[in-house]
């Protein structure tokens, strides 16, 4: 008998687990793991100037040619002392998601050599009724909104040969004699404005 009382304990122990396995699979909780990529699209920083873009460069290679206006005294396309001129730099934000700040400096690369040319002046997109904006001390700073096509920024440039200049005209003329060109540094500082 107690070898029969063991299996009928064995049994009910037996179909006990199987009823409990069995309930569990009936009335289980569903559990999945899943991922969901989420793309986000980062905002484009491509700003080109005079249709070079700047992207990973510390130079441009294109060259600006200044504009210099014959007159009764002076060839066109030179600069002489008293002549006047401009050249105009285009900065193309199509392909910029981002509104960004800039801040323009303009000089002669060897001031030292050249200290009478000059950039005096520009205008922002010039029009027929633009006036002339001196430089500050820190140059010409401004604004773009994100995507904006072209600012075109004036620099206007001349050889100062005004009682305030530095060199005489012996200066000038030795200055001509010995330099077919000179170089203009314009160095820009790109930021993106945060809110």
């Amino acid at each position: 008998m107690k070898n029969k009382r063991i299996l009928i304990v064995i049994t009910v122990l037996l179909l006990l687990s199987g009823s409990y396995f069995l309930y569990q699979g009936a009335y289980a909780k569903y559990r999945k793991k899943v991922v969901q990529t989420v793309n986000i699209s980062l905002a484009k920083w491509d700003i080109k100037i005079n249709s070079e873009s700047i992207a990973g460069k510390q130079s441009i290679s294109s060259t600006v040619i200044p504009i210099f206006e014959a007159n009764d005294y002076i060839a066109e396309g030179v600069i002489a002392p008293g002549a006047s001129g401009y050249f105009d730099i285009e900065i193309d934000a199509t392909d910029v998601d981002v509104s960004f700040g800039f801040e323009l400096d303009v000089v002669v690369a060897d001031q030292e050599k050249f200290p009478d040319i000059i950039a005096y002046g520009y205008i922002v997109n010039p029009g027929e009724d633009s006036e002339i904006l001196e430089f500050s001390e820190e140059g010409i700073t401004g604004e773009i909104a994100h995507n904006t096509p072209i600012t075109k920024l004036r620099i206007y440039i001349k050889w100062d040969d005004s009682s305030e200049n530095v060199m005489d005209n012996a200066a000038d003329t030795a200055l001509a004699i010995g330099n077919a060109t000179l170089g203009m540094n314009a160095t820009f500082v790109f930021t993106q404005i945060n809110q």
